[in-house]
């Protein structure tokens, strides 16, 4: 996946992460180094579910449950990587 690919896969991970977590901040507002579970996505374990749900349905991928405990989500970055490396792994829509 190319830089540019990846960036507009982030901008489309973030945009999924405000709709489903009801945040009122623009994609580009949330950097890639912000805390999942800071108070500003204030991530908790059924909302990262139900975000990676939305992800899976928003690209046509499925993630496993070794994937994610693999990946040590800690931050909006880390979990953009983590559906980029499924992504180009599957072949999956971007």
């Amino acid at each position: 996946m190319d830089r540019a690919s990846n960036v507009d896969l982030a901008a489309q991970i973030k945009s999924i992460m405000i709709r489903v977590l009801d945040l009122d901040i623009a994609p580009g507002q949330l950097d890639e180094k912000v805390s999942l579970y800071s108070p500003v996505v204030g991530m908790d374990s059924l909302s990262l579910l139900h975000t990676l749900v939305e992800i899976e349905k928003e690209f046509d991928i499925e993630i496993d449950d070794e994937d994610v405990m693999l990946a040590e989500l800690r931050n909006v970055g880390s979990l953009v990587e983590m559906i980029s490396g499924i992504i180009g792994a599957e072949g999956g829509k971007a």
